[in-house]
């Protein structure tokens, strides 16, 4: 009863916050999965990530308005100078080792850690430049997880007719097993730096996360096809560090590709927060700069928005078997109402 409690509790935070009917409005489902690229899954490291996402234009209710607005000021962004796009975000992502069938914990590789989180957004936008303030409340180490891993593994074994993947043993060993509150703020910025309007586009991005997970980062994006929508909507891992937010514009179908350098400074899924953890890493353990990069395709028809990725990032941890690249696929949908 004591894990049910803050899932709960944290749920019934996401129902009050159900945005108002408003023009220019829409969902957004993510899924990420390293089942998702067959080749290279290897059932390890950031195994899954799930995200729905409310977004408006201009109105709405959002639950961290008010320090979202303080923060921007204080950044020098006003309103009248750009358009406001807000969202909120209930997302998951998972982390595990190796050797899944393993109920002990595993030194060496990375320790199994989730993160069940509500993010709210605020993105101030024009043709040449986009700001976002985003802040973000949820649980470490629910079992929530563990639950969609088992049943996900279950279903894959009986639709494939194989003994694998196996069921993961070792979700009791998680970082904050049990539940532990925790936060991030994060500020981003990006940048138009060339175009052929309607055809391809180049940006520069940076932001800065600091909480849970506290790092920095410089990243570049670029598209190219038949392209309607603002630079800055391009749909790069929503789930975990963020995109700002969807935009649509008319019919489109674009390929793009996005590289990003990352400077860390604390992580908590590794190193563990105020509680204490059964497997942790020091801070000699973290690899200090992490590449991330991904690549897909986008296509837009009458409201509706279709994204199929690939995505990597190198190691995060200087630790036997974790220390590796690791592959995942990204499926996200968005429709505009």
């Amino acid at each position: 009863m004591n894990r049910v409690l803050p899932v709960a509790l944290f749920c019934a935070c996401c129902l009050v916050a159900l945005p108002a009917a408003a023009v220019r409005q829409g969902i957004g489902v993510y899924f990420d999965q390293d089942l998702l690229l067959p080749l290279v899954n290897e059932d390890r490291d950031y195994t899954m990530g799930v995200g729905i996402e409310f977004f408006q234009e201009d109105e709405g209710f959002y639950p961290f308005e008010y320090p979202l607005k303080r923060v921007a000021r204080f950044l020098g962004i006003h309103d009248a100078e750009r358009r406001v796009r807000r969202s909120y975000l209930l997302g998951s992502v998972n982390y595990t080792p190796d050797d899944l069938s393993a109920s002990a914990p595993l030194a060496g590789d990375r320790p199994y850690a989730s993160v069940l989180y509500l993010a709210n957004k605020r993105v101030l936008a024009d043709r040449h430049k986009a700001v976002g303030v985003e802040a973000q409340v949820g649980l470490l180490g629910t079992y929530v997880a563990r639950e969609i891993q088992r049943k996900l593994h279950r279903a894959w074994r009986g639709a494939t007719g194989s003994n694998q993947p196996v069921t993961p043993r070792g979700w009791g060993n998680q970082i904050s097993a049990g539940g532990e509150p925790t936060l991030r703020l994060r500020l981003a910025r990006s940048d138009l730096l060339a175009e052929g309007p309607g055809y391809w586009d180049l940006a520069g991005s940076a932001d800065i996360s600091l909480g849970y997970q506290t790092n920095a980062s410089l990243g570049l994006a670029a598209r190219g096809g038949v392209i309607a929508s603002p630079f800055w909507s391009l749909p790069y891992d929503p789930i975990n560090r963020g995109h700002f937010v969807p935009a649509f514009g008319g019919d489109e179908a674009y390929l793009w590709v996005a590289v990003r350098g990352r400077v860390v400074g604390y992580d908590a899924l590794l190193q563990g927060q105020f509680r204490d953890s059964v497997l942790t890493y020091d801070a000699s353990r973290i690899r200090r700069l992490v590449l991330d990069a991904g690549s897909g395709v986008t296509a837009s028809w009458q409201g509706w928005q279709l994204t199929v990725s690939a995505n990597l990032k190198t190691s995060e941890l200087d630790a036997g078997a974790a220390d590796c690249t690791h592959w995942w696929g990204g499926l996200y949908l968005a429709t505009r109402f």
